[in-house]
């Protein structure tokens, strides 16, 4: 039987102080340390928003030879403590670089590490230069308040089975990846491979009876990507889609692309997609296989979103008529309920399309609708074609358990300050951008232009003395992007500007630089 005793006042009291006097002490001790472990679980728990990665404010920039032999390499940016560049350094030398991309990276906040590979194409290995290899570099940034020191290894060297060498003319090679695989290939090879990034493994594609060369690989943000053989003044083209798992998700006639939201596809004669003569309009591909979720990857990433995209199992493949006049796009891939294409249709006339992105995605998850735009640029146009103009496309899926109801609508039109020229010139458009701002350019135009996503105003950047043009624009997964001036093998002055996610002027030099993505390879020309 339980008792109760009354303790005089003064005693109860005087035990209950000590009592709160003990709790204070546990809390202080257990309160810290449970703090400690919350913040861990939250920061490291799957199914949560990420961590802003402790590299974000740091960038790498890169620079080749004339030749193509050797990569230069600059980490540079701002820490807590300090500005400013914290590394350089040289890969190769090679027998010639095709194409470079990064990898996805991978942060240990223990050790304040990022780790990330860095991937090397050679097209010209070899005593007789006509191998292909690609080198697989492995980059530590070990990261204080104040410094990042920066380590680059060369950790595989993998033989490819594609055609290499440049002795027969030109062969342009094509590379995107997804988390799990990187999809290479070159002009001359009838074969893509691809190459599963943890086991080096090597799986070949090819399309058509004889096979027909490759002609351009694209990827987008989701984990797909298409490999287009064929180029559009060829009597054969085809196309395969890969999903994230690295399975063949569709096979058709015709070549196709899809987009990312970092860097613009160039849409040129024999590269991204163009569809051949023999095929008006959209052609009717239902040859579309069950797929995987792009979240249902081996290589799981600590503090992933919580919930994969409702359209993370749908890709939009994209087409041009041989005029470069006219888009097609097609919205093909799986639901709960249903596989196949889901909506179809197209975008112009215009007076040539030069580069296309795509917006990032907004999800209304009441609604069940996904919104993102799509960025047309056109640097033919005008009745002289030398005018060159911006077409914001908005695209609404919405989705629901077998049915996908696509709608695209065009809602801005912008004049762009840049040099446009007539078809015959072959002048080249640049785009690419980050959440916040596009970065646009012509090979005929010494300024580039920044282009707001949400007010559409426009800041111009370069106007070098004496003038330099425009030869390539280029962004990272992190948001900033280089402006790069004049010919990167040929003589004559060159220039950089390296712009923040927030629009804003980072840095300036007098060489060119590019910066890599880690879905669309940069495609070196031959």
């Amino acid at each position: 039987m339980m008792r109760l005793y009354r303790l005089p006042q003064g005693e109860f009291w005087r035990r209950k102080t000590k009592e709160l006097k003990t709790m204070k002490t546990l809390m202080n001790t257990i309160y810290p340390k449970f703090a400690l472990f919350a913040f861990a679980w939250f920061a490291f728990s799957p199914g949560l928003p990420a961590a802003t990665p402790i590299d974000t404010t740091l960038y790498t920039r890169y620079h080749t030879d004339p030749a193509q032999t050797i990569v230069d390499w600059n980490v540079c940016g701002s820490l807590p403590g300090s500005s400013g560049c914290y590394g350089s350094g040289t890969l190769g030398p090679f027998g010639k670089v095709g194409a470079l991309m990064e990898g996805e990276p991978k942060t240990d906040r223990r050790a304040n590490t990022v780790t990330r590979a860095i991937y090397v194409l050679e097209i010209a290995s070899g005593p007789n230069q006509n191998e292909v290899v690609l080198y697989v570099y492995t980059k530590v940034d070990t990261i204080t308040t104040d410094t990042d020191t920066v380590t680059i290894t060369l950790s595989q060297t993998i033989s490819l089975p594609l055609v290499g060498g440049i002795s027969n003319g030109p062969n342009q090679t094509s590379m995107a990846a997804n988390k799990q695989f990187l999809f290479i290939g070159t002009s001359q090879s009838p074969v893509a491979v691809e190459v599963n990034k943890r086991t080096f493994s090597v799986t070949q594609f090819s399309a058509g009876s004889p096979p027909i060369n490759i002609s351009s690989i694209t990827a987008n943000d989701y984990g797909y990507a298409t490999l287009s053989f064929g180029s559009f003044n060829t009597s054969d083209t085809a196309f395969i889609v890969v999903g994230p798992d690295g399975s063949t998700v569709e096979d058709g006639d015709g070549s196709q692309f899809v987009l990312n939201t970092d860097q613009a596809i160039k849409v040129t004669a024999a590269h991204a997609g163009i569809q051949r003569p023999a095929h008006g309009g959209i052609p009717d591909l239902p040859r579309v296989r069950p797929f995987r979720s792009p979240h249902d990857q081996e290589e799981r990433v600590l503090a992933a979103p919580a919930a994969a995209p409702i359209d993370g199992t749908l890709y939009t493949r994209y087409n041009v008529d041989p005029d470069h006049t006219n888009i097609g796009w097609n919205v093909c891939g799986s639901l709960p309920g249903s596989t196949g294409c889901y909506g179809s249709g197209s975008l112009g006339p215009f007076g040539k399309v030069g580069a296309m992105l795509e917006g990032e995605p907004k999800t209304d998850r009441h609604a069940n609708t996904v919104t993102r735009a799509i960025y047309v640029l056109d640097p033919a146009s005008g009745p002289n074609q030398n005018e060159v103009v911006l077409y914001v496309y908005t695209k609404v899926d919405t989705i629901t358990t077998d049915s996908d109801t696509v709608t695209v609508t065009l809602s801005q039109t912008i004049s762009l300050p840049l040099v446009g020229d007539p078809l015959s010139s072959g002048a080249l458009p640049f785009m690419a951008a980050n959440t916040q701002f596009l970065f646009l350019g012509t090979d005929q135009s010494p300024q580039a232009v920044e282009l707001d996503k949400r007010t559409f105003s426009i800041t111009q950047l370069g106007g070098f003395t004496p003038p330099i043009n425009v030869f390539a624009i280029l962004a990272n997964q992190y948001g900033y992007a280089t402006l790069s001036f004049g010919n990167f093998r040929g003589g004559g002055n060159k220039a950089f500007i390296v712009a923040g996610p927030d629009g804003s002027d980072e840095e300036e030099g007098d060489e060119t630089q590019f910066m890599l993505d880690t879905v669309m390879g940069l495609l070196l020309r031959p």
